[in-house]
């Protein structure tokens, strides 16, 4: 059976999955999909947005429904790939998301509801917190192992681990797969990669 890891880019509502197998040094793309994060099309996916013209009681309990969608979906996500892999006789060996604003130490969170519904900026935080919560819970209750990375410095990141030109090996994926292969395929692709190589170091 062969090594894998997942890599997830994800948005208000949707994520972009890929896998990749192999050496660090020959990466093989595995599997890539774009997957829904809201299976429920009555609720925004920006619930902190939509829930900012109500009282706190309905702005908390319409949240609290897009966390539970959310996380519904994620497991859902996750699970499917996973089994697919299996499938193909691949062993995940963890799953790699992005750190987002709130987890890279870039903002922090207020912890009462009327302060984040009140701040545009807040209300961005919270929706992305929303989504990676979600995946992160949902590959740890998956059994995977999960590493966060600050997406906005994933290139340099690759780069001191993997070599200056680990984003040009990802790049070069396109040939594998053709397209689309945007920047989201890319960030996926890469912060697998970083787990797959740490899952071989250790």
């Amino acid at each position: 059976m062969g090594s894998a890891a997942l890599g997830v880019r994800d948005h208000c509502g949707w994520a972009v999955l890929v896998a990749v197998g192999g050496a660090p040094e020959a990466p093989r793309v595995l599997l890539r999909e774009r997957v829904t994060l809201l299976d429920d099309p009555s609720l925004p996916d920006q619930p902190y947005h939509a829930a900012a013209g109500l009282d706190l009681a309905a702005a908390g309990e319409l949240i609290a429904r897009v966390e539970r969608a959310a996380h519904a979906a994620a497991r859902d996500a996750l699970d499917t790939a996973a089994r697919e892999l299996a499938g193909a006789g691949h062993d995940v060996l963890g799953v790699a998301l992005d750190l987002g604003a709130v987890g890279a130490g870039r903002m922090a969170l207020p912890d009462d509801l009327a302060t984040v519904l009140s701040k545009h900026h807040y209300l961005h935080g919270a929706e992305g917190e929303l989504y990676h919560e979600a995946l992160m819970d949902a590959a740890r209750g998956a059994g995977f192992a999960v590493s966060r990375y600050d997406f906005k410095e994933l290139r340099d990141i690759a780069a001191r681990m993997l070599g200056t030109d680990a984003a040009g090996r990802v790049d070069g994926l396109r040939s594998q797969v053709g397209t689309p292969w945007t920047r989201d395929h890319k960030d996926a692709a890469l912060a697998a990669l970083l787990v797959l190589d740490g899952a071989d170091r250790a």
